[in-house]
């Protein structure tokens, strides 16, 4: 029967040295952005059935080992903080999305710069790839495209469409048929501001003897100055939404839906607006009370004049946000990230980019936050999850077995020689 040691051996020889090679990767990437470390997996190669022992048992002969895959180790690197603003981090499931020549790729390394055109462009040289903000809005039900940002560009202006309050309340101590007013600033489609004051007027308060609740009603009503809907200075104010409000033991009952402003004719030249009028949260929850408090009003809106773009930041859910020379802030766009049935079924392709593959199944778009994928942590990086410690650890291991398996062929070739010598 032949030697198949010298075989079997050289097998070893191979495998082992092909773990030393991705030892030394994940060594060589130690201070690689999101690098992900790997190892090699090995399988054992057999001969095939040999025959039976006394006892019925099958005889398989083992003919070495061969590499059955290079696992990546996909676990959470350390975050830092860069300082950068173009710098985005990962914290948990999911990849950018960038737009390579023969489709998207994705990657985990964050560490974007603008180009001349005004593109973020990924460390290996792909456009980043995300949701734009139109007048504003972001739609990230659309398709994802590539984002770009340009210092100094003009911020348009948007139109106030959202009108709402931090918190609120009217003094429940304003005698019968008295009035509070409070006043905010409302953009129109041209960034032109107006003063819009909403005026409130108590109406009377009733308590019910029996079941001592006591219901207050105010009037209420949105006026702008005449001058703005086209009249002559001095005249008087004109009103462009009203209704009543019901409070309930100081709580508001009424409306149970939030009113719309309708302001047209404005002498700007401003397309005509519509403001809603938010007296109710995301949840529907009122947000105004009415107690023995002075009125306070905390107003909130949406709209903004044309300003330069002079910053950006990227927050939490990866939206980009520009800050202007004012000191105000817009939404640019909103970064896509994209997770996977089998991350370790990517294919690498460039670099920290990888490209879909069979094995990994179709990718889930989406933005940070949401089906499972990650949060975004701006002005910072994912560093390598390379162990060094537990890379030397392997590192003497693999050496020790391409060393034994080195002494197989050296003692296989010394019984070669012992069979030549035999007919001496």
């Amino acid at each position: 029967m032949p030697l198949t040691s010298f075989y079997t051996a050289l097998t070893g020889l191979n495998t082992n040295s092909s773990a030393i090679n991705v030892i030394g990767d994940n060594l060589a990437n130690m201070n690689t952005t999101a690098f992900k470390s790997g190892k090699a997996n090995f399988a054992e190669l057999l001969g095939g059935l040999a025959g039976t022992s006394s006892t019925g048992n099958p005889i398989s002969l083992g003919l070495g080992s061969t590499i059955n895959g290079i696992n990546r180790n996909n676990t959470q690197g350390v975050i830092a903080t860069t300082g950068e603003t173009t710098d985005a981090a990962i914290n948990g499931n999911g990849f950018f999305l960038v737009a390579t020549e023969g489709g998207m790729g994705f990657t985990r390394c964050g560490n974007f710069q603008i180009n001349r055109e005004g593109n973020l462009i990924s460390s290996d040289g792909f456009q980043l790839m995300g949701y734009p903000a139109v007048d504003g809005v972001i739609d990230n039900s659309s398709l994802p495209v590539p984002i770009t940002v340009r210092k100094g560009q003009v911020i348009p202006a948007r139109a106030t469409s959202n009108l709402g309050f931090i918190s609120g309340n009217i003094d429940s101590q304003v005698e019968d048929g008295g009035s509070v007013r409070n006043a905010v600033l409302i953009y129109d489609s041209l960034g032109t501001a107006h003063e819009l004051t909403l005026r409130y007027t108590k109406v009377g308060t009733v308590r019910d003897p029996v079941t001592n609740v006591t219901t207050t009603t105010w009037n209420w009503s949105a006026e702008l100055a005449a001058e703005v809907l086209g009249g002559a200075a001095g005249d008087p104010p004109v009103s462009v939404g009203g209704g009543s409000l019901d409070f309930v033991n100081g709580n508001m009952t009424a409306p149970t839906t939030n009113p719309v402003l309708n302001i047209a004719g404005l002498a700007s030249g401003a397309v005509d607006m519509q403001v809603s009028l938010n007296l109710h949260d995301s949840e529907g929850a009122p947000v105004i009370t009415c107690s023995a408090h002075p009125t306070d009003f905390k107003p909130t809106q949406d709209g903004y004049s044309s300003t330069i773009l002079t910053d950006i930041s990227i927050n939490e859910a990866g939206v980009i946000v520009g800050s202007s020379l004012d000191g105000r802030s817009a939404p640019l766009a909103q970064l896509a990230l994209a997770d996977f049935p089998n991350v370790e079924g990517l294919q690498k392709y460039r670099g920290s980019t990888f490209i879909a593959f069979p094995s990994s199944g179709e990718p889930s778009i989406g933005v940070a936050g949401t089906g499972g994928r990650g949060r975004i942590v701006g002005s910072s990086l994912e560093q390598s999850n390379v162990d060094m410690a537990q890379e030397f650890i392997n590192l003497i291991v693999a050496q020790r077995a391409y060393q034994a398996n080195s002494r197989v062929i050296t003692t296989t070739d010394e019984l070669y020689q012992e069979s030549i010598n035999l007919k001496r």
